[in-house]
């Protein structure tokens, strides 16, 4: 006779699509969690096929660290927040941890979520690390995406919380309807909603994850083109940081050059060894930024990517 499962304290939600390479790792570490409290696990698949389920499975054997695991087939496609706002309508805990699916979890994710929820924000972010031996290309990306939560920069309120590591209260995300249909930037558009309705936010390294940002740098140059016309429709739409911009597109001219300087002086005080990877690397942070920014200037100007525009093979 089956046990019966304790009710969940935190919700691990994962959105998928093509994941089949990175879910097995996800779901591994997740297995792997020591000191954790009572939580569930819901994946949220939309890929034309079902790899990334059967690799889901296959990462979750029976036996006695079998996790509490959903699995969800979507039979469209869904944009990362649509995947994610479906996996909490599934999720029964009153907190929410959302990773995505190449993600890997510290040992210790879960009890650190545990302790840190109810310290007062409502939504938590976590150091996102990539790890060693990553290619320049890999490397340039990682910063590119998230440097402000690379795991030597100090905890601190901020509205910039990345939905590939974050801890929210469920009330205070079913109270702002959860994340927006978007292509990309659907995070930040969720922060600024919760951060300018007046609610806690906070980066807390302690939080761990790894990321396993791919290489390439064709594919990047594709993804970015994606990311920074979503981050200029999503300046438009929410009324984000940066209005002048809005307001005179022209500005953008000058993106690449000021996120490649502020990306040196950012790892100059947080991230020694990135710091020294810049100074060699910034002409190729410097162009990937540039193709970003041709992105942000025609998001600003024309709207958000096409539906379902193809990226990289995430959700």
């Amino acid at each position: 006779m089956a046990t019966e499962r304790p009710s969940p304290e935190i919700s691990v939600v994962v959105p998928c699509w093509r994941s089949e390479t990175t879910i097995g790792r996800c779901i591994a570490a997740l297995r792997d969690q020591q000191g954790a409290p009572p939580f569930e696990v819901v994946v949220v698949d939309s890929s034309p096929d079902e790899g990334t389920v059967l690799a889901a499975r296959a990462a979750n054997p029976p036996g006695p660290r079998e996790l509490d695991l959903v699995l969800e087939r979507a039979a469209d496609r869904l944009f990362p927040g649509e995947a994610r706002n479906r996996g909490a309508a599934l999720a029964r805990a009153p907190w929410l941890l959302f990773l995505d699916s190449d993600c890997v979890a510290s040992s210790d994710l879960l009890a650190t979520a545990a302790r840190l929820r109810g310290s007062g924000p409502a939504v938590l972010g976590g150091s996102i690390a990539l790890p060693g031996g990553a290619p320049a290309s890999a490397r340039v990306r990682h910063l590119l995406e998230f440097k402000e939560s690379l795991p030597g920069v100090p905890a601190r309120d901020t509205w910039q919380i990345p939905s590939a590591c974050m801890l929210v209260e469920r009330a205070v995300f079913d109270l702002h309807g959860g994340f927006p249909a978007t292509r990309a930037s659907e995070d930040w558009l969720f922060d600024w909603e919760v951060w300018t309705a007046g609610h806690a936010m906070r980066f807390e390294p302690s939080l761990r994850i790894a990321h396993l940002t791919p290489a390439g740098w064709a594919p990047m140059a594709r993804y970015l083109r994606v990311l920074g016309r979503a981050s200029g429709a999503a300046r438009r739409r929410g009324g984000l940081p940066g209005q002048a911009i809005v307001r005179h597109p022209w500005l953008a001219a000058g993106l690449p050059i000021a996120r490649t300087v502020r990306a040196i002086a950012w790892c100059a005080r947080h991230s020694p060894r990135d710091f020294a990877f810049l100074l060699v690397a910034w002409p190729a942070y410097l162009a990937m930024a540039s193709v970003w920014a041709a992105g942000f200037r025609r998001g600003l100007v024309e709207g958000g990517p096409r539906p379902l525009a193809p990226a990289d093979g995430r959700a």
